[in-house]
């Protein structure tokens, strides 16, 4: 019975994978997707329209504003029943008001030109953040899509175990009823059939999980079913220390998003600078009024229009030290961005160094674990062969089968792993970016 239940159930599974259209994939297009339709994308390239938008003279004081008023008043008094008014009559009085005005600083101490230029590198550092949003995303993608091979390998691999072991049950099966079997090697068989069944089921769902993982990166529906056209071939590069550290140092993302931070925090010191500067502002226009006063049935009408234009010179004398002081704050806050620059620059050569060695002993173990697979393979095959005239056991079959199996699996965890240390030197070099969205 529980054989019959996992194999309906693999059926059914495998059957949904069948049924849905696969497209045809490769990694360079993956990553076009996902440079196109990736929501961390999207919304780092709206931040920087933002900060493209507001990078204007306007936007840094250089321009006057200009605005306009206008008012409509009213006012009724009745006075006619009050002894002590001196006019007892209903008082009424009207008025229409208007007028534009003009508000120009003409000079701040260069605070709109510093001002100005941080807008400008305000825009760079909203690139700069984009730029690191992409490395990740193409990091990610890569990662994800041979994630996806691994899991599609695996599946194909316990298919194969999963057919030796369907077929050699049922010829135990067949012996048996011709009562020349033994009832231990069909328990084995059986057992060893049920184990691969249910591997294979969790096998198909560990790789739709990695699909459903790579749609999520790539922006596009969860449940789309690809076809992946790139082979799982691990990279062999050979690599110096000192020109990986030295790219590093010139190129990394990180590295030139701090120095445009540099850049912000002079302009700030810029900006403080200009408080010892005197400010020179223009202010013009006009006011127009127009007004009617009623006392009783008698009323009187005025009209009124009045220009002015103004110039304001402002020095600041003193302020208790605090422009002094704030611009000792930034001063020493330039030094803390300078050790958290060094801090950075160890950090990564320390990152870099570590992924170096990584990548090094991966390589060394991916030619180890193939030599080990190609000789459990071979072991394999011989084995099937052996049990098929009777030479072994059906368990040390089932040993020689397992064995096959992990170093299987071993090939391809390894193959992964020295994909994504080479993946990762790449990113830490500031060079994943031209090598895979070109």
């Amino acid at each position: 019975m529980m054989k019959t239940i996992l194999l309906l159930l693999s059926i059914t599974f495998s059957s949904l994978f069948i049924a849905q259209d696969s497209l045809f994939l490769s990694l360079s297009d993956a990553i076009k997707i996902g440079l196109k339709q990736n929501y961390e994308i999207q919304i780092s390239k709206k931040n920087v329209e933002i900060n493209k938008l507001l990078n204007t003279w306007g936007e840094a004081g250089l321009l006057p504003s200009i605005n306009l008023s206008g008012s409509q008043d009213n006012t009724l008094s009745d006075q006619s029943k009050n002894p002590t008014s001196f006019i007892q009559e209903l008082l009424q009085s009207n008025s229409l008001n208007g007028g534009i005005a003009l508000n120009w600083t003409l000079f701040n101490g260069f605070n709109v030109k510093a001002n100005k230029i941080k807008l400008e590198q305000l825009v760079e550092q909203s690139e700069g953040t984009a730029s690191l949003v992409v490395e990740n995303t193409i990091h990610g993608i890569i990662l994800s899509y041979y994630q996806c091979k691994i899991q599609r390998e695996q599946l194909s691999l316990l298919k194969n175990v999963l057919e030796l072991s369907k077929e050699k049950f049922e010829l135990q099966q067949t012996k048996n009823k011709l009562g020349l079997g033994v009832t231990v090697d069909l328990l084995q068989f059986e057992s060893a059939y049920l184990t691969d069944s249910s591997n294979l089921i969790l096998q198909e769902l560990a790789y739709k999980n990695s699909i459903r993982n790579l749609n999520l990166l790539l922006g596009v529906d969860v449940d789309r079913n690809w076809n992946l056209t790139d082979e799982l071939t691990p990279p062999k590069n050979i690599y110096s220390f000192d020109d990986l550290n030295n790219k590093m140092l010139s190129t990394n993302t990180n590295i030139k998003n701090q120095l445009i931070n540099f850049s912000l925090l002079k302009q700030d010191i810029e900006m403080a600078k200009s408080a010892f500067y005197p400010s020179i502002s223009f202010n013009s226009g006009g006011n127009y009024s127009n007004s009617r006063f009623a006392i009783g049935n008698l009323s009187q009408n005025g009209t009124s229009i009045n220009y002015y234009g103004n110039f304001t010179l402002s020095f600041r004398l003193y302020d208790g030290g605090k422009v002094r002081r704030g611009i000792k704050a930034l001063k020493i806050q330039e030094e803390i961005n300078f050790l958290e620059m060094e801090k950075l620059k160890k950090e990564l050569s320390q990152d870099l160094s570590m992924n170096f060695d990584t990548y090094q002993t991966r390589l060394r173990i991916f030619e180890l674990n193939k030599k080990s697979f190609l000789v459990a393979k071979q072991n394999f095959d011989i084995a099937k062969i052996k049990e098929n005239s009777g030479l072994i056991s059906s368990f040390n079959l089932r040993d020689i089968e397992m064995a096959y199996l992990n170093s299987g699996i071993s090939l391809f965890q390894s193959t992964f792993n020295l994909i994504e240390s080479n993946t990762t030197l790449l990113k830490l070099t500031g060079g994943i970016i031209q090598d895979y969205s070109e």
